[in-house]
């Protein structure tokens, strides 16, 4: 695989950006995808695969669950017993991805004996006893001390059908339909509450790629049965990590992201209108989108209830724009990487911008920014907060800056975006390991 500059601390100065970058793999179809083929059997082609710190924890549980991994360059040869003949393991570490506890766990509730699932970080705070729960309804034995890892299942889960309160994480329900794809008799599965919707359509495009048949009422009801078979799949580019480049040309520039799918329904794909709203121009033209700025940014309002991911973004374009901006929907963000609400606030402080939170009806929690309508002193050091997302927001507060910023630490995007400082710096930013 490749080898990336991650440096544990940097120096972003300001500057103008200009170029066009391709859009990095997605996270989410990649986990996803290495589930699928273990479950099919066989000998499953995934090509274009992220490999970051995420998506290797995934591919180490797919080994430890009986998988066989040829490659780990622009193809993985994937070969499995399929889901009937898994081995056994004591124990699966998650690292600090919450998609692969949580999609781990219920795969692993096919094996007859039990399963340990833990991790590091911030992952022992993030929650899964719902998914757990749910497994319950299918037979499933499990011990947790509280709401979240470490935790055990023993299995088998049986075919039938179950319910899942999947207000804290789409990810409950991600991991049933898995689960369901690789059940003799499949599975029906309820749901009560449900956000960040568009994984679940991601979850259900994969899984028929790989000849699953998915029925569902909305997002009220699935049923979804097995059938999955060894596959050639294509993993599509990220809109969570075009993001931040595309907001980067917003702030300071122009920028170009090849290899993104208008139509795909990741929920970061939303950044487009914020984008628009915010006064950028953007122009999208097959599978390139362009962001460009165009001097002046605007207050906008969003709600990143489907899309958690942007709010650090969000708030780094809110901060130097003209008027008060909120982001809403935010409940949920305390239970990221990081407390995403605490941690985007100081950034804002340390900006010396003004913000606080608000309770808005039918948009729950809000942060509401007081641009500055004008460049960000900078001068400062930014705290990532160990937060993937939190140390791209930063870089961008970098770019709107009068001075450079620090950022640290910074080697945390790896996690999802190992090759982000390069692409900045491909994009003509100015960067320094210090």
């Amino acid at each position: 695989m490749h080898s990336h500059w991650l440096p544990r601390r940097i120096i972003v100065s300001p500057g103008p950006v200009e170029g066009r970058a391709d859009a990095p793999p997605s996270k989410s179809y990649t986990h996803r995808a290495l589930l699928a083929a273990l479950l099919a059997g066989g000998v499953s082609l995934v090509e274009n695969p992220l490999w970051s710190g995420d998506t290797l924890a995934t591919l180490e549980a797919v080994e430890r669950l009986g998988a066989s991994v040829e490659s780990r360059g622009r193809v993985a040869r994937l070969s499995s017993p399929g889901a009937a003949g898994l081995s056994w393991t004591p124990c699966i570490d998650a690292a600090e991805s919450g998609t692969t506890m949580r999609l781990v766990t219920a795969v692993a509730s096919l094996l007859d004996r039990p399963v340990l699932v833990y991790g590091r970080g911030r992952l022992h705070r993030r929650p899964v006893r719902p998914l757990l729960e749910a497994l319950a309804g299918l037979g499933v034995r499990y011990l947790a001390s509280g709401c979240c890892p470490p935790h055990s299942v023993q299995g088998p889960a049986q075919s039938g059908s179950t319910k899942v309160d999947a207000w804290g994480s789409s990810q409950y329900l991600s991991a049933l339909l898995i689960l369901g794809a690789g059940l003799p008799g499949g599975l029906e599965v309820s749901v009560e509450r449900l956000e960040s919707r568009p994984y679940v359509d991601v979850t259900v495009r994969v899984l028929e790629a790989f000849g699953a048949r998915v029925e569902r009422s909305g997002y009220s009801w699935f049923r979804v049965a097995g059938g999955l078979r060894a596959t050639r799949y294509r993993v599509p580019g990220d809109w969570s990590s075009a993001a931040p480049l595309l907001a980067a040309g917003a702030l300071a520039g122009r920028v170009g992201v090849a290899g993104l799918d208008p139509g795909d329904p990741q929920p970061d794909r939303a950044v487009v209108e914020v984008l628009r709203e915010a006064g950028a121009r953007v122009r999208v033209s097959g599978s390139l989108v362009e962001a460009e700025s165009t001097g002046r940014l605007e207050a906008f309002t969003a709600c990143i209830r489907d899309s958690p991911d942007l709010a650090p973004l969000l708030a780094a374009l809110a901060a130097p724009a003209c008027g008060v901006s909120r982001i809403c929907c935010a409940d949920r963000l305390r239970l990221k990487e990081s407390d995403r609400v605490e941690a985007v606030l100081d950034l804002l402080h340390r900006s010396r911008v003004e913000a606080r939170l608000a309770e808005e009806p039918g948009m729950g929690l809000c942060i509401e920014v007081r641009g500055r309508c004008g460049r960000l002193p900078g001068g400062v050091a930014y705290s990532s907060h160990g937060d993937h997302r939190v140390a791209m927001a930063a870089a961008l507060m970098g770019l709107a800056s009068e001075k450079p910023v620090v950022v640290e630490p910074a080697d945390v995007v790896a996690k999802s975006y190992p090759g982000f400082w390069e692409a900045l710096r491909g994009l003509g930013v100015a960067l320094a390991e210090g």
